[in-house]
């Protein structure tokens, strides 16, 4: 289920009775629902997360304007898939998701863009990122948060994970016009396991991120470390635009 936390330094947070927990409701979401991304267009905040049941695991959507009062528009992309996060502004006059079909057999666990008219139904899926051979992101790789606009396109933080399931951190630049274009990507991770936090843990060797919040050149980013706790760590977006080749 899902948990909302209120935080007026960004560090030390609190749960509020006004405002209860989200948990999974009918078929498709019978085990549950979580890794939710949070993108706010003008004064809705669109809700993607993942939908879990018998009968695979999909993705769903909710919006709210208040944080009490939601809207079910039920899966948006059917399984097997994860890892959707929706752009904060329309491109062109179109809604823009990332989102990650799996593929085993043919194909891969891959970083795709997708593009809607309204938010709720998606096509002219393209796949932007595909793992590579002996990097970091070698077995699976998926969109964190909500990705952020630079003067150089469009700045996309991922998580990558080899096939010893190590999770890192790295970046995608997209063109501003058309994010389906990739412009540059981390060569290597932009943040990987290294405190003893991220190292040990329910499942080690893993930084997960699925928000942040921009303060101009600072990227606040809150991110789960090895399946048990949750984190803070600050990032410049110059620096990270200085990596990408």
């Amino acid at each position: 289920h899902l948990r909302i936390l209120f935080s007026s330094d960004g560090v030390n947070f609190k749960e509020s009775d006004e405002f209860p927990p989200l948990f999974g409701q009918g078929t498709y979401e019978s085990y549950g629902i979580e890794d939710c991304r949070v993108s706010q267009i003008q004064d809705t905040y669109y809700l993607t997360y993942t939908m879990v049941s018998p009968k695979g695991v999909g993705v769903g959507l909710k919006t709210t304007t208040n944080w009490k009062d939601f809207t079910s528009h039920g899966m948006i992309f059917s399984p097997h898939n994860k890892d959707c996060a929706l752009f904060e502004e329309k491109v062109n006059g179109r809604y823009y998701a990332f989102h990650r079909p799996s593929s085993p057999e043919l194909g891969g666990n891959y970083m795709w863009i997708a593009e809607s008219p309204d938010g709720i139904h998606w096509g002219n899926h393209k796949c932007i990122a595909r793992t590579r051979a002996n990097a970091f992101d070698s077995a699976r790789l998926g969109a964190g948060a909500a990705p952020i606009k630079t003067e150089k396109g469009w700045l996309a933080i991922y998580h990558g994970a080899d096939h010893k399931h190590r999770y890192c951190l790295g970046a995608l630049l997209l063109d501003l016009n058309d994010p389906s274009k990739v412009i540059s990507r981390s060569q290597t991770p932009i943040m990987e396991p290294e405190e003893i936090y991220e190292k040990e843990g329910f499942f080690g060797e893993v930084i997960f991120t699925n928000g942040h919040v921009v303060d101009g050149d600072e990227i606040h980013m809150y991110y789960g470390a090895s399946d048990e706790y949750m984190a803070l760590a600050t990032l410049s977006i110059t620096q990270i635009l200085n990596t990408l080749s």
